[in-house]
């Protein structure tokens, strides 16, 4: 997870950058999106530890962490995500999405 977070971190500094904000400006953000994307791995990988049946909580999540990705940009894991969120999670989904996760 945490080499995750550091991946996207960068990808984050890059892509503001091009968007045109000043590393002033990018400091806070970067901060609240690991932030935010932290506590929603943590909450997810909770879910996955527990049982797999709670797939709408799961969705909510991956929706979440799709949104955090791209806010963040990168889109890499968010399109991975996209194609992981449906109704019908499979234990080789779970396994997929730890994997893509780090968690």
């Amino acid at each position: 997870m945490d080499k995750l977070l550091n991946e996207t971190v960068e990808i984050a500094r890059n892509y503001f950058l091009k968007l045109g904000f000043k590393n002033e400006q990018i400091a806070p953000l970067i901060e609240s999106g690991k932030r935010d994307l932290t506590k929603e791995l943590l909450k997810l990988q909770k879910l996955l530890e527990k049982h797999y049946k709670e797939i709408d909580t799961i969705n909510l999540s991956l929706h979440a962490l799709k949104g955090l990705f791209l806010t963040m940009g990168n889109i890499t894991i968010a399109d991975k995500l996209l194609e992981l969120h449906h109704e019908n999670v499979t234990s080789h989904d779970i396994l997929e999405i730890k994997k893509i996760l780090g968690i």
